[in-house]
């Protein structure tokens, strides 16, 4: 009889090993599935597929998408492809239904003509096919990011899509019927070599020595299915009392339920996005030096920037001898301030330096560049070269710290508006109260000299020197120490009145004579500077003076007043 059973328990163990090894091989069911588009009424110029879509649950994701004709992916932090979106009537893809394989997408009416999305600066990465393409969605760094399909922003967007991921469908009896089939084999072996009979003196140890084989059969059995044998658990009262402080640290070390609901904040641009931002911005910028045409200064360029670049290019075109615009050359990125935020608000303002190489002797070039809006590209408001002596602060793209600052914003030396009418007065009067304010600086030094030359020469009329602020280009971002790099442009309007018994006013030079219209003037004469300049200002209660980093005289005008 014992044999009997032992044989039926082996029997009913190999079944039910081979049926939970099945389910786990042969019989388990496919690694991915795959996920389609439910029908939808209406067609849009965009479809935005967001970022839980890309659960990591279901990860690694991959997308075939199906158009007609040529399309684009671009793939963007989802703040701010939905502020790209914004009105637009778009098919909004929100998630998975994993039990079904059915995609979960709606309808969302709204305009029907966009502009093409494709290569946007706010997107990280575009991506063209025609007909048909395969995507893996990978995030290039953290939070949420969303990809917007589009075609040309007229026709419909691909609503042809599939998504496969990796299939989490379980067997949960496998497990379970290994483990029983381990123990119903181990059980029908012990029983055939299990001895009967009278007991003898070393029977207690025959029989002991049979119950651990049995033990360690099992302990094996369990191990080959899979399962881990725990420990037996400590009781509370064992734990040392340095187990029980660094137990109550950690406690007292996690974060609040406020700080946990607090929202992550990230760059505007990642290093990758700024680099081909700027590569683009040398190109457009010098193809407009190069034609000398204003309007292809429209796509890269805009605000004070925009508007002395193309007085310089009109005056170029008059063959007067003037210095050519600075070339822009941002092939080597050397410091970029660029603000965290975590919600998409605009305009935006980025600071940079770059150079055409790694050189120490070379002079970089500080710029400042703006975007309007989410569809709108980064603009060059600010560009010149650094002053020798000067310094920009090293900052990394990413860094926490950088925020957008208002023209008023406080915990400064002075707000930014203040900073720049303080280097108004510290240029226009070599004796201000304000000159110890800023470091020493050879472009205020050569200011000064000017101006004393430009009054002892000027045929007895009397100069006067007067700076003003333009807010509309005062931009401001703060530093890692405190701080803020100010940029904005000045307007300096020097009026020569003659007196009565003075001689003719005459122009120093080509330029002047020619915006003049004469070489010389028998009435007053009111010529107007553009003064671009980027200054740092220091965190209010340091010890550091502002300084000025960059600045340029551009004569824009020269007119008779009376």
């Amino acid at each position: 009889m014992r044999k009997v059973i032992s044989v039926i328990a082996m029997l009913l163990g190999a079944v039910a090993l081979v049926v939970g090894i099945g389910q786990k091989t042969f019989w388990a069911p496919p690694e991915t599935v795959t996920a389609t588009m439910p029908q939808l009424d209406g067609s849009a110029p965009l479809t935005l597929i967001e970022s839980s879509v890309n659960s990591e649950n279901l990860a690694p994701v991959e997308l075939v998408i199906s158009g007609d004709g040529e399309f684009t992916a671009s793939l963007g932090r989802s703040t701010d492809v939905d502020a790209w979106v914004d009105d637009a009537a778009h098919v909004s893809v929100t998630g998975i239904d994993t039990e079904n394989h059915q995609m979960q997408a709606s309808f969302v009416d709204g305009k029907k003509d966009v502009p093409n999305p494709q290569g946007a600066d706010i997107f990280y990465d575009s991506q063209t096919a025609d007909g048909t393409m395969t995507y893996r969605w990978t995030s290039p760094d953290a939070g949420d990011w969303s990809l917007l399909l589009a075609a040309d922003g007229k026709a419909a967007a691909p609503t042809n899509i599939s998504v496969t991921y990796a299939n989490n469908a379980a067997m949960p009896l496998a497990l379970p019927l290994i483990i029983v089939g381990a123990l119903l084999l181990v059980f029908g072996l012990a029983l055939l070599v299990m001895r009967t009979g009278k007991a003898s003196p070393g029977a207690p140890a025959s029989k002991s020595n049979t119950q651990h084989s049995i033990a360690a059969a099992a302990v094996v059995a369990l191990a080959v299915s899979g399962v881990a044998v725990p420990m037996a658990p400590k009781d509370d009262a064992s734990a040392s009392p340095s187990e029980t402080a660094a137990s109550e640290t950690a406690a007292s070390d996690s974060p609040s339920a406020d700080e946990k609901q607090a929202p992550a904040e990230f760059p505007y641009l990642t290093e990758e996005q700024l680099s081909r931002i700027l590569a683009d911005v040398q190109k457009q910028i010098g193809k407009a030096d190069e034609s000398q045409n204003a309007t292809d200064l429209d796509s890269r360029a805009e605000g004070a920037f925009k508007y002395i670049r193309s007085s310089r290019y009109d005056i170029l075109k008059d063959d007067v001898k003037v210095n050519k615009p600075l070339t822009l050359n941002t092939s080597v990125l050397r410091s970029a301030a660029v603000p965290n935020d975590s919600e998409a608000k605009f305009p935006r303002v980025i600071s940079v330096v770059t150079a055409k190489d790694s050189d120490a002797d070379t002079l970089p070039i500080a710029m400042t560049l703006q975007q309007d809006s989410a569809r709108d590209n980064y603009k060059v408001v600010f560009a010149e070269q650094m002053l020798p002596g000067a310094s920009f602060p090293g900052i990394a793209v990413g860094d926490p710290s950088i925020k957008q600052l208002d023209a008023d914003a406080e915990g400064l030396q002075q707000t930014p508006t203040e900073a720049l009418v303080t280097m108004a007065d510290v240029l226009t009067n070599e004796k201000s109260k304000n000159k110890d304010k800023f470091a020493d600086s050879e472009f205020i030094k050569a200011i000064h000299a000017d101006q004393k030359s430009e009054s002892k020469e000027a045929n007895e009329a009397k100069v006067k020197y007067t700076r003003t602020v333009n807010n509309n280009d005062t931009k401001a971002i703060s530093t890692p120490d405190g701080g803020a790099i100010v940029t904005g442009k000045l307007t300096q309007k020097v009026v020569f009145e003659r007196t009565k018994d003075a001689d003719p006013l005459k122009g120093t030079d080509d330029l002047t004579q020619k915006l003049l219209g004469k070489s010389s003037s028998t009435g007053d004469v009111e010529i107007t500077y553009a003064e671009p300049v980027m200054i740092y200002v220091p965190a209010d209660g340091s010890d550091e003076k502002m300084q000025l980093i960059a600045a340029e005289v551009v004569l824009l005008d020269a007119k008779e007043v009376k």
